[in-house]
């Protein structure tokens, strides 16, 4: 998560903020997971991958505190579009080793996030902008090599039931 250095953030500030931030991502979840089962999971992640980028970038590029009240929610659209979407396209690719391969998923999550912040620690310099600008832009081109990879990245899920159908 990105860190607020911005002037005019106190200790209560920084707290309301995350606090919107994490109510966003509750708000939206629901919805990016309904919509990974109507489109492809790839297409949805790749989404959230997009809206991290702006949101990333944009925290790199501002110098006003206003601007982290509309970009960290932003950032909580980020989260509700690929946290649980990503564990259920990991479970879509591993059908036969579902529980493995979220095992595994996870502990190279894990391990991507340590490397993450020891390299933004050591970018960070001055005024912490750079590793914002870099995983923004690097994120951006994510994005969109995700969206048109096609279907080599995922399986054909299983339509979602309709309710009428639950017996």
């Amino acid at each position: 998560m990105p860190v607020l250095a911005s002037p005019g953030f106190g200790f209560a500030g920084v707290v309301l903020v995350y606090t919107l931030y994490n109510l966003t991502y509750s708000l939206l979840s629901y919805p990016a997971g309904a919509w990974s089962d109507r489109v492809p999971r790839r297409k949805v992640f790749a989404a959230g991958i997009a809206v991290f980028a702006v949101a990333y970038f944009g925290l790199g590029i501002t110098t006003s505190a206003a601007w982290v009240w509309v970009l960290l929610p932003v950032y909580g659209a980020y989260t509700a579009l690929t946290d649980g979407v990503s564990r259920a396209w990991v479970a879509d690719l591993a059908p036969d080793a579902t529980g493995t391969a979220l095992g595994t998923y996870a502990g190279l999550s894990g391990a991507a996030s340590i490397v993450a912040g020891i390299w933004a620690g050591l970018a960070w310099g001055g005024t912490g902008r750079l590793p914002l600008l870099i995983s923004g832009s690097v994120a951006g081109i994510l994005a969109v090599v995700l969206w048109f990879a096609g279907d080599r990245l995922e399986r054909d899920p299983e339509p979602a039931p309709e309710l009428t159908d639950l017996r």
